[in-house]
């Protein structure tokens, strides 16, 4: 290779990496000082870079720079986020890119579903992409392994992102659905309430909102009981919680 090549890519690899670091010193300094427009200007703008940031470097197997700091830099990124439409955006374009894994990438997830539950205005911001990213920020919405708990993303969506959501969702279920993961089988169970009847609700307390009342005596799937409300699928495909003790075991 010629020489003069080789010394223009290693300037280039060279000012790549200067930058990097600057930015992350940027970053820094912008998440310790509160200064929000450092902190947002600074913070990565694409998959590649969060992890190059935040994550384990897998190649030489060490943490990258902020790789202990990462909760506490995500978590100020996506309070920022409630107030800042540019926070948002980088979110998107990061969870369009995005494949789970652990750490910095799963509290990123986490947030994300905060993010897509409570705030009203994301479903505009997610109408603006087209249909490959738009499908990429579900896949990554649902990216976990444990299919009870895609579920449970799935229901807390609101109507209209049900129905953008369906297909990515519905592709994901049947990927798993040979999976052995003990926490899916599922048990054959009754509904059986003094009142006639039991309300299946949108989460596990008895103040959430109501999704259908079930019948006494219909057949449920249990696929979640470790806690007092179980979460269950009613014989029309409806996933929500009951509590435990409006449900006995099918004779």
């Amino acid at each position: 290779m010629n020489k003069y090549l080789v010394t223009f890519l290693l300037l280039v690899v060279y000012n790549i990496s200067a930058q990097n670091n600057l930015n992350i010193q940027q970053l820094k300094e912008g998440y310790y000082t509160k200064n929000k427009k450092v902190f947002i200007g600074n913070f990565p703008n694409n998959f590649i870079d969060f992890k190059s940031t935040f994550g384990w470097n897998d190649k030489l197997d060490k943490p990258n720079a902020l790789y202990s700091e990462a909760n506490d830099f995500i978590k100020y990124f996506f309070e920022l986020s409630s107030n800042n439409e540019n926070c948002k955006k980088k979110i998107i374009k990061i969870a369009c890119q995005a494949k789970w894994e652990a750490d910095a990438v799963n509290y990123f997830h986490m947030n994300l579903v905060l993010l897509v539950e409570k705030d009203e205005n994301f479903d505009k911001m997610l109408q603006t992409l087209d249909d490959k990213d738009l499908n990429e920020f579900w896949r990554f919405y649902f990216d976990i392994e444990n299919l009870i708990y895609s579920q449970k993303l799935y229901i807390i969506l609101d109507a209209s992102m049900k129905e953008k959501a369906m297909s990515v969702f519905n592709i994901l279920k049947k990927e798993r659905s040979n999976e052995s993961d003990k926490h899916r089988k599922l048990y054959k169970y009754q509904i059986f309430d003094k009142d006639g009847y039991s309300n299946l609700r949108k989460y596990g307390n008895s103040k959430s909102d109501v999704i259908e009342k079930i019948e006494n005596n219909e057949i449920i799937n249990v696929l979640d009981n470790s806690e007092d409300w179980w979460f269950i699928q009613t014989n029309k495909g409806l996933v929500g919680f009951v509590h435990k003790s409006r449900i006995k075991v099918k004779n």
